[in-house]
């Protein structure tokens, strides 16, 4: 969340969503780093070496972490605002609560809620559908888990440019609408493994290309002094209260079965989605200064190309 504000606001309005966006399409790139150093490492290695060494290299981002923290400026958009303002309190961590942003926090929340629940559902469950219900075995299921993460990372990309191209809240809305469609034909269209396989690229299109209009969204929602906090908890809470859907797929598998409890909470996922982006604004084109001046609830028109300059550098 924090790294998604900084990027917000150092890149110019009219290329957020594709600055932003790149940049959390790194998740993909992490996943499927993930997968390969886990296969080789599980390949080479004796079982009970291998999950030290892969522990090992996972500290490995965390170290690059540190050294980009210390070669990284603030923005100056929030360079000024903190020069203008009196040092923050603890009061500030309830600062996305108060007056006109509490009432955007709170559907924003439920909005990320239902993308990162629908998410987690399908994910988390995925291996064991492919298992017990396909019958597919566990090399299979890895070979099927690596064609999904392909998906993923084709959905992050086409999702970055479709937030510029069409604006964040279309882009929320055809990947919702999508990810419905995916997941009812992946659970219950009958096919055979191949078929399968190659279906896991279009359901993970559509699960993740929701995923990078997220942080340019909620940057262009709140004024520089709250956007910290608010993007952070909207992120983090709808994190949270998605992280219940995997919970309740297993409860409700036992009495109606694995892929009817992955498609209802989908489903679930999708219409709160919906429901939330129907009373939200589009803020594609916003200029981060225009929220410093009290306009941070207008929504935003398109941007005439010639007037996309505003709001940082690239």
């Amino acid at each position: 969340a924090a790294g998604a504000v900084l990027m917000g606001e150092v890149i110019r309005d009219k290329y957020r969503g594709r600055g932003v966006g790149l940049v959390q399409t790194g998740w993909a790139i992490g996943w499927g780093a993930a997968a390969l150093v886990y296969t080789a490492l599980y390949t080479f290695l004796p079982e009970a070496l291998a999950w030290r060494v892969l522990f090992a290299v996972g500290l490995l981002p965390a170290v690059t972490v540190f050294w980009i923290r210390r070669h990284i400026e603030e923005p100056e958009i929030f360079d000024a605002a903190r020069q203008q303002r009196q040092p923050l309190g603890a009061a500030h961590l309830f600062s996305a609560f108060r007056g006109p942003h509490l009432w955007t926090t709170i559907k924003v929340s439920l909005m990320v809620a239902g993308a990162q629940g629908g998410g987690y559902a399908l994910g988390i469950w995925m291996p064991t559908y492919l298992r017990t219900v396909r019958g597919l075995s566990a090399p299979s299921t890895g070979g099927f888990l690596l064609v999904q993460i392909l998906g993923a990372l084709i959905g992050f990309l086409i999702g970055t440019y479709l937030s510029d191209l069409i604006g964040r809240k279309w882009t929320f809305l055809w990947s919702a609408i999508g990810t419905l469609v995916m997941v009812l034909v992946y659970m219950f269209l009958p096919m055979n493994d191949l078929a399968l396989l190659f279906l896991g690229i279009p359901l993970n299109i559509a699960v993740l290309v929701k995923f990078p209009p997220m942080g340019p969204f909620m940057t262009e929602l709140y004024p520089t002094e709250v956007r910290g906090t608010g993007q952070g908890f909207c992120y983090n809470a709808g994190r949270a209260i998605g992280a219940f859907f995997p919970t309740m797929v297993g409860f409700l598998s036992d009495n109606f079965g694995l892929g009817i409890a992955i498609a209802v909470f989908s489903t679930f996922a999708s219409g709160l989605m919906i429901i939330m982006l129907l009373m939200l604004p589009e803020t594609r084109g916003r200029s981060l200064q225009s929220l410093e001046s009290g306009r941070a609830l207008e929504p935003a028109a398109p941007m005439p190309e010639s007037a996309a300059a505003g709001g940082g550098s690239d």
